[in-house]
């Protein structure tokens, strides 16, 4: 068998290595977000880990409804960070995880550097969380955005947590800027192990009859097939930007699909929008990824990563004409 296995923090000092790379990403992990009243069938503890539900300091009620809405390509929802608080979390959901065979990795969101400092430290120690994804980038709530669209706070808020935790720290960063590899940068000086590419895209939905938004906020979070090639080009130049492993996010509903990635520069995936239409996507994923590398005798993924990269054209010569 192909070995799938994966560090995805080699510069933390013990490192987080992952069986394989195949991920549940945040908000998608069970009915909750935080693995509860998972589908039958689910094997999710055959992953290479799973991303539980950004948590906040205080508990948040979420958004006003409609909340979610689906088209042929894409999901937008506008959830606005609902969860129960950090203490709820770390008490009546840490301890489940304590004994699952996959690693769990806690998403934290604060709206100001002091909150991510006081999640970090209260997560600290706590059985049953192996790593923290900081999201900096949620574009559904008010101010979601500030750090995200900031080097400066970007940076903040990375040194924040990582100065008040021993756990691998993974960024997720957003594709509502300009430049994403001055943001990726920043993390990556401010200590992140990791980035998580990308979160959603800022989108709108009418209801024709009625000649307004369908989300009750208006605007919202886009996901599914038409994140995915804004995510992958984002992945693709932070490559080239930062020497730190990029985990890849968004419109990933087959192997195929996460081959791109891996092509691209990802180390590892996440799978998101597509475990609402089939919960057993990421372990078909993984086992298409399985079935790739063995057929096309490769040892492991080290083999195709970022092998676009070695075949793309100098962005400074033109492309021959065919």
């Amino acid at each position: 068998m192909p070995d799938l296995s994966v560090n995805i923090a080699p510069s933390h000092e013990t490192g987080f290595l992952l069986r394989n790379p195949v991920m549940i990403s945040c908000g998608t992990f069970g009915q909750d977000g935080y693995g509860g009243h998972m589908a039958a069938g689910v094997e999710f503890q055959s992953l290479g880990a799973v991303v539980a539900k950004t948590t906040t300091v205080h508990p948040r009620l979420g958004n006003t409804t409609p909340r979610i809405v689906h088209a042929k390509a894409w999901t937008m929802n506008s959830i606005g960070l609902q969860n129960p608080g950090i203490e709820v979390v770390l008490r009546e959901q840490a301890p489940k995880w304590v004994d699952w065979q996959v690693p769990v990795i806690l998403s934290i969101a604060g709206e100001r550097v002091e909150e991510y400092r006081d999640l970090a430290t209260a997560i600290e120690g706590t059985p049953g969380i192996a790593a923290i994804e900081i999201n900096v980038s949620c574009p559904n709530v008010e101010g979601g955005l500030d750090f995200a669209q900031s080097p400066d706070f970007t940076g903040e808020a990375v040194r924040a947590v990582v100065t008040s935790t021993r756990l691998p720290v993974i960024t997720k960063l957003s594709p509502n800027v300009t430049d994403i590899t001055l943001i990726a940068k920043a993390a990556a000086e401010a200590g992140t192990h990791a980035l998580t590419l990308t979160n959603t895209l800022i989108g709108m939905a009418l209801d024709h009859d009625e000649g307004r938004s369908v989300l009750g906020t208006v605007t919202g979070g886009v996901s599914g097939p038409a994140l995915k090639p804004i995510s992958l080009a984002m992945v693709y130049k932070t490559f080239q930007a930062v020497e730190i492993p990029i985990i890849g996010v968004g419109g990933i509903e087959t192997t195929d699909d996460a081959l791109d990635y891996i092509y691209a520069g990802a180390r590892a995936i996440q799978i998101g929008t597509a475990n609402f239409a089939s919960p057993r996507t990421p372990q078909d994923v993984l086992a298409g990824l399985e079935r790739h590398l063995s057929h096309n005798k490769l040892s492991s993924l080290a083999d195709i990563a970022g092998i676009t990269h070695e075949t793309a054209p100098s962005p400074n010569k033109p492309i021959p004409a065919v």
